[in-house]
């Protein structure tokens, strides 16, 4: 009987490793179909979300019939509004930011959202941090910038401008985490995500036919290669992801994130022949090894 128990156990666990190693490999072919559908950020934002949305849209609505009806508030639909909008603007600039610069560099400082969720912990929230933090926070920016001062040379196709906006890609997933934080207290993983999806896209619609960034028309292939990122890294990757985060214990959870930037640059390397110069490689360690530890002591906060 205590075999059975222990066996028992440890499935629910290993299932769960198998799912976000399976959710982190998805997550990571991210960039490669933005670099390959040569699209302005908005487009493949609009579209990529336009069709998470499609894709999520039954199966939310058919989990919500085996919940009691819940009574809607203000402050209930503030958080998915908010959420929509933040995760909208945070694929824009990251889509954008591929444009411009290395699938490594733009996945690397977009996933340093876990040091700005504690930038903003600090100085807005006033909650104290420890010393391991801030020298994750160091760690970070240190590896940040040989990183990318590594790509910047001449013929490397590294723009100032996807620096800049792989940054800002980075600030805005941490808004991102934050208001999910709050969101999904109310409501469930599948639920959001289409809300997210579906709010997200009627945004870039707005703003899209407004600035004229979905004027562009797409080819076939276009819309092809963005429907595949939809369905592998937004629906998939993310459901695996967030079904493993239930079950796994937060530190395992967090360095299996990190996993996801390492994946995009060992297939930059093959795919898209982006290769790292040997600084470049360190940088990227010390960076990842910055994220783990802020994300670890600003989640223990």
């Amino acid at each position: 009987m205590e075999i059975e128990t222990s066996n028992t156990k440890k499935n629910p666990l290993r299932s769960a490793y198998i799912a976000i190693f399976a959710g982190i490999i998805l997550l990571g072919t991210g960039p490669m179909f933005v670099k390959f559908v040569r699209a302005n950020g908005t487009q493949v934002a609009f579209y990529r979300l336009l069709f998470a949305a499609v894709m999520l849209g039954v199966p939310a609505l058919l989990s919500q019939r085996n919940h009691a009806p819940q009574a809607e508030g203000i402050g209930k639909n503030m958080w998915l509004a908010a959420g929509g909008i933040a995760f909208a603007v945070n694929i824009t600039l990251w889509s954008s930011a591929l444009n411009h610069t290395s699938a490594a560099i733009v996945t690397v400082l977009d996933n340093t959202a876990p040091v700005w969720v504690g930038i903003f912990a600090w100085a807005v929230l006033g909650k104290r941090k420890e010393r391991e933090y801030w020298i994750g926070l160091c760690l970070a920016v240190a590896g940040g910038f040989l990183l990318v001062s590594g790509g910047m040379g001449a013929g490397s196709g590294t723009e100032p401008i996807g620096i800049v906006l792989s940054v800002l890609s980075g600030i805005s997933y941490a808004a991102y985490i934050l208001i999910t934080q709050r969101a999904r207290q109310q409501h469930s993983s599948l639920m959001y995500s289409w809300m997210v999806s579906l709010v997200g896209a009627g945004v870039l619609l707005v703003f899209g036919l407004v600035s004229g960034a979905l004027a562009e028309a797409l080819t076939p292939r276009a819309f092809l290669l963005i429907f595949l990122m939809a369905l592998s890294s937004q629906v998939l990757g993310w459901y695996l992801v967030n079904e493993a985060l239930g079950t796994l214990p937060p530190a395992a959870g967090a360095v299996a994130l990190v996993g996801q930037p390492v994946v995009t640059t060992v297939l930059g390397i093959f795919i898209l022949g982006e290769l790292l110069s040997t600084g470049q490689w360190m940088g990227a360690g010390l960076c990842l090894a910055g994220i783990l530890l802020a994300q670890r002591k600003a989640g223990s906060a």
